[in-house]
């Protein structure tokens, strides 16, 4: 699986203070529930703060908007569950342009370009984030 990279996702100062997109106020990375992950390769193009955490019984990476491995969100969608996809697509290289919680055209080319490098097979290449493509984003 190519989804291999763990590291503490916030962009260089290269980027910007403007381009970086803080995690949510719920979000505790250094708590008790999570924790940064340090290490790895981080891309100057991460603009998510995304840490490891235990969800639904499974330990995955999450930027803190919407902790779930089974929801089926498809394109169309609005608000965390899509920030969180946005934020792992991002923390793999491969995210929409924005990170704007809004499920368009760029969230779905990012979601295809993840679906195709974890790889899934062709038929389930379809921009849909479902359980195997949120196990492709969530897996370490």
């Amino acid at each position: 699986m190519r989804l291999q990279k763990l590291g503490i996702c916030v962009a260089g100062a290269a980027v910007g203070v403007g381009a970086l997109m803080a995690a949510p106020a719920s979000a505790d990375p250094g708590g008790a529930t999570g924790h940064a992950v340090t290490g790895g390769d981080v891309t100057a193009q991460s603009r998510c703060l995304v840490w490891t955490e235990t969800i639904d019984g499974k330990l995955g990476l999450t930027a803190g908007y919407f902790r779930t491995w089974t929801v089926e969100v498809d394109p169309g969608a609005s608000g965390d569950r899509v920030r969180e996809i946005q934020c792992l697509t991002d923390y793999y290289g491969d995210g929409p342009s924005a990170l704007d919680g809004q499920y368009g055209p760029d969230t779905i080319a990012a979601v295809k370009r993840v679906q195709k490098q974890c790889p899934l097979p062709p038929s389930e290449q379809d921009g849909i984030v479902g359980k195997a493509t949120w196990k492709c984003l969530r897996v370490p």
